[in-house]
């Protein structure tokens, strides 16, 4: 039994007769006649009755008739519930990021995004390291990304922005005010675990201002680094957009700056639903800093 024969079947019995159904259909009536024996053979019954006023449903063609139109409708479904996802009106978009930027950086996104994809869910699965999210990636997983740009990477990949590095302590200071490189040598500091991305940010930041940071606490989370710091247990690096407001003058630059890029990458061109997801953050007001003006060695990870 072929779906196209069931169609055959209800074309013919919604148009009255044969001749109707095969120019609706544009078959040839001996065709058409042909597929519907072939049908009426494997169910072991005749489903039409030829008479003067066109045809009508034996007993077994009226026990088929609404079975054959669940069927017909499951399949168009199927095909809309594709083509819906396929041009980006339904669906699910399964977005990769490392924890960070999940917090601090696409909030206003997803608010934005299920604003404007009512019917689409956004799905975001975060990882503690830059290097667990590009594997993730490289194996298959999500739609798309959102992370530091990863090395040697051969698939898309659109820079998003960069977000800037703030150290975090107990004080309040003046906006944008900067970290003096002496203050931060002999501070006490709230390290993260290896695990954590974080982690390589404060030693590339550390290494290049010439000192070795003294640990007296380590976490996984930046949240809870950046609680430690206001409680004046030691200093913590943070993203800057990833700073609570009501903590913002308790964050300093370092130096003249400190800058990471963020990018959306996939490993493939992304899925129609993904693509849009991925232009929607290139044109929205993100909370990071364009790259053009940033001085190399500004550049961390």
């Amino acid at each position: 039994m072929q779906l196209r024969q069931l169609e055959y079947f209800l074309a013919i019995w919604e148009s009255g007769s044969f001749s109707a159904a095969a120019t609706r259909l544009y078959l040839t009536q001996p065709s058409l006649s042909q597929q519907i024996r072939i049908l009426e053979k494997e169910l072991g019954a005749e489903l039409l009755e030829r008479g003067r006023h066109g045809v009508t449903l034996t007993p077994a063609g009226r026990a088929f008739l609404p079975r054959a139109q669940r069927v017909v409708q499951a399949a168009q479904d199927a095909k809309d519930s594709v083509r819906q996802v396929v041009e980006g009106r339904e669906g699910d978009v399964h977005v990769l990021t490392v924890r960070s930027v999940a917090s601090g950086v696409l909030p206003p996104s997803a608010a934005r995004w299920h604003s404007l994809f009512p019917t689409t869910v956004l799905r975001l699965h975060d990882f503690s390291h830059r290097r667990d999210l590009e594997e993730a990636v490289r194996g298959g997983q999500g739609d798309i990304a959102v992370g530091p740009r990863p090395s040697a990477w051969e698939g898309p990949a659109v820079s998003l922005g960069h977000e800037e590095m703030v150290v975090v302590g107990p004080n309040a200071y003046e906006v944008g005010t900067a970290a003096d490189p002496s203050e931060l040598a002999s501070a006490d500091w709230v390290l993260y675990e290896p695990e954590q991305g974080m982690s390589e940010v404060v030693d590339w930041i550390a290494g290049r201002l010439g000192f070795v940071p003294r640990a007296v606490a380590r976490t996984g989370q930046v949240s809870a680094a950046l609680q430690f710091a206001i409680e004046g247990i030691g200093m913590a690096v943070a993203p800057k957009n990833a700073v609570p407001d009501a903590w913002s003058k308790h964050a300093r630059r370092i130096g003249s700056g400190v800058f990471r890029e963020l990018v959306a990458f996939s490993r493939q061109h992304p899925s129609q639903l993904a693509e849009q997801y991925r232009d929607m953050l290139t044109s929205t007001d993100l909370p990071l800093t364009a790259g053009a003006d940033l001085p190399p060695d500004a550049l961390c990870c």
